[in-house]
């Protein structure tokens, strides 16, 4: 009987459903969103390790970004944002289009996600206070400008300053996170929103590119939120 039901659960393809579900709110995540303070976040070792590219903790990145983006805000009396899976969710999909484009942009290349509206609708949310922050930011130590060299080793391609110079060093996730909220806060703009009291949720999310002709680099989105004051409890 057991078997029987297994059998038709796969051909149904129910098993491979729950397998792909959506990771969002799985307790990894939730715990390293919720599950500590951003004084408590520094003190995990991963965040000070190099960014390995061909396996990116993209939940860690993504917590990174966060807590860092509360530690500023602590630093001008604000009160921390509050996570929001969903708010990750409509910032992945930004990020997303903006690897698929090649582009920093606040505008969605599809009409469904046009506007931040749109991606907040698509994922089922509606507020009183929205807004967004979208990024470009190299995963190594370089800034845009300077002329890199490149060369092959061991199958791999290395950016150096000087040619045969030594390897440009990838970012940690604590690092990458800092370098990024640097970029944001020294935009005034960018920095209004981080600094909004109005918000009260906040979503991260940041996407890589893989390229030979250039660094490695992420397109990063924040998305901070309020939502309806008939929705203030909200949780998910």
């Amino acid at each position: 009987m057991i078997r029987w039901l297994i059998t038709t659960l796969l051909a149904l393809g129910v098993l491979a459903t729950l397998a792909s579900a959506s990771p969002d709110a799985s307790d990894r995540i939730l715990h390293l969103h919720r599950g500590m303070d951003a004084g408590g976040f520094a003190k995990l070792k991963k965040l000070d390790e190099p960014i390995d590219f061909s396996d990116i903790d993209r939940d860690l990145l993504a917590a990174a970004v966060f807590h860092e983006t509360n530690r500023r805000r602590a630093g001008h009396e604000l009160p921390p944002l509050r996570f929001m899976p969903r708010l990750r969710e409509a910032a992945r999909i930004q990020s997303r289009d903006m690897r698929k484009r090649n582009e920093v942009s606040h505008r969605g290349s599809e009409p469904s996600i046009r506007s931040l509206d749109d991606r907040l609708e698509k994922v089922g949310l509606s507020g009183r206070f929205r807004a967004e922050n979208v990024a470009m930011v190299f995963g190594i130590r370089y800034e845009a400008g300077p002329e890199v060299y490149t060369r092959e080793e061991g199958g791999r391609t290395v950016f150096s300053r000087q040619p045969g110079g030594p390897a440009i060093e990838p970012h940690s996730y604590r690092s990458l996170a800092k370098h990024l909220l640097d970029s944001w806060m020294d935009s005034p703009g960018h920095r209004r929103n981080i600094l909004r009291s109005e918000a009260s949720a906040l979503g991260t999310a940041c996407i890589a590119q893989e390229s030979n002709d250039h660094p490695k680099r992420f397109f990063c989105t924040q998305v901070f939120f309020a939502p309806l004051a008939a929705a203030a409890g909200e949780r998910r």
